[in-house]
């Protein structure tokens, strides 16, 4: 015999019609915010469009095959003890420019070499340039170290920028002295699929967040300040903040950020092959944050696939290593260059 279901209690009833509107009234409010911030950052990334370019506040350009190259030049200051000590090129990284060699450079210059910095397509001032072939940005280098007449310069990259820096060695090895890894392993990075991350990057709340990053210094300064290391000083004060000001502001270009949002969806970096680094002939070097651990990739592939070449390990440095210890990253570039010059 089958026995009759309870009828449901009152208590129970006002309880689900009680929920039933709190559910409602919380997917009313989230629609209407959903709305509300939908059209606050259409109607916010309108009034703040970017110019598409802004002159540089320090350096000039050099023609190379139609592309303005930015570049940075600190004439030497100093006397080194060879009569033609080799010059400097310094080549910036990821989201970086010719900013972030500003401490270090007159360091450097200071020991008697001719030091310069480039801004890599897609990151500084450069105008114009392949944002996503590794060979056409050496290709870039290499023509922009001819077209200034520096005589076979060590290139120095940092982070993704070592990759540009042997890709120009091993494709140029007749323009370049000797090459320096400074804090990248030039490996790719596998990011899978980008079909979500290119979508969610054409969403107007990704162009807001990254305008806000981009210009409001209290955000952006405190990651700088995170990958520079223990010992970095750069992002303290008011000194810290006009750098971290002019390090952002190539960022807010309307062609930097319509690139650094476009390649959302790249399932990986600039990068080399294995065998690419490993076929670099001219001679090499390393200089490494001792608290760069991630940032930079791997410290042991770099030295493996460079042939275990002289190195110097920055101590109280994270990845931003040249603005943690300008002065050691000076030193380092300096013994490193002054032996290759033996070589």
């Amino acid at each position: 015999m089958t026995l009759p279901s309870a009828p449901p209690r009152s208590g129970d009833c006002r309880f689900l019609r009680r929920t039933g509107r709190i559910l409602r009234r919380a997917v009313q409010v989230g629609v209407v915010g959903l709305v509300l911030l939908t059209v606050a950052s259409v109607v916010g990334n309108a009034v703040t469009t970017p110019p598409d370019t802004l002159e540089p506040e320090a350096g000039a350009y050099a023609d190379v095959s139609g592309v303005a190259v930015h570049y940075e030049h600190w004439a030497a200051t100093g006397k080194h003890t060879s009569a033609d000590p080799a010059p400097v090129v310094l080549l910036p990284g990821f989201a970086e420019s010719t900013v972030a060699f500003r401490a270090t450079a007159p360091l450097i210059a200071a020991q008697g070499r001719d030091v310069y910095a480039f801004d890599l397509p897609g990151f500084g001032y450069t105008r114009g340039g392949d944002t996503e072939d590794v060979r056409l940005q050496a290709d870039l280098v290499a023509g922009s170290i001819r077209a200034l007449g520096i005589p076979r310069p060590v290139v120095v990259g940092h982070s993704l920028g070592a990759a540009v820096a042997g890709g120009t060695a091993l494709w140029h090895p007749e323009d370049v002295g000797g090459v320096i890894f400074a804090d990248g392993d030039a490996q790719d990075l596998n990011f899978g699929d980008g079909t979500w991350r290119a979508r969610i990057a054409r969403l107007p709340y990704t162009t807001s967040a990254y305008r806000i990053f981009t210009r409001f210094t209290w955000l952006n300064r405190a990651a700088l300040a995170g990958s520079c290391g223990s010992a970095c000083t750069a992002f303290d004060g008011d000194d810290g903040a006009r750098l971290a000001q002019q390090w952002m502001r190539p960022l807010i270009q309307g062609d930097v950020e319509h690139s650094l949002l476009g390649s959302a969806g790249r399932s990986g970096i600039l990068h080399l092959q294995e065998d690419q680094t490993r076929a670099v002939t001219v001679p090499r070097a390393i200089i490494w944050g001792a608290e760069d651990t991630r940032s930079g990739g791997s410290l042991q592939d770099t030295r493996d696939r460079l042939g275990h070449p002289e190195e110097r390990i920055v101590d109280g440095a994270a990845h931003d290593v040249m603005n943690a210890q300008p002065r050691a990253f000076a030193d380092a570039v300096g013994a490193l260059t002054d032996g290759m010059d033996r070589h």
